[in-house]
């Protein structure tokens, strides 16, 4: 077992299991397109992102595709994973401007 903190919660998950999959078991909403369970993560549309490290020390991973570390301090929600994820959303609608599956991303 692995225990690290979630948005400020203490948490234990099985070792092997990605950030996302213990975001899901928690309760926890981080939003998705390329991620499928039937299929192998790889990361590819990015809005699954997370920050994690400590305030001033931190990067942004695929939620997807890290698997949960002890010790580690993830963060699902800051102002710079939500700004980055909109940016993704509106460079992916300004490519795919009809697609309906971002168009109900973004709504």
């Amino acid at each position: 077992m692995v225990n690290l903190t979630l948005n400020g919660l203490e948490i234990t998950v099985e070792k092997g299991t990605t950030l996302l999959e213990a975001a899901k078991f928690y309760g926890i909403e981080i939003p998705t397109l390329c991620y499928d369970e039937a299929l192998s993560p790889y990361g590819a549309c990015r809005l699954c992102l997370v920050e994690i490290g400590s305030p001033g020390r931190s990067k942004l991973v695929t939620s997807c595709t890290y698997p949960v570390v002890e010790g580690l301090i993830v963060r699902t929600h800051t102002d710079k994973v939500i700004k980055t994820r909109k940016l993704i959303l509106e460079l992916y609608l300004a490519t795919c401007p009809s697609s309906k599956t971002i168009q109900e991303n973004i709504m």
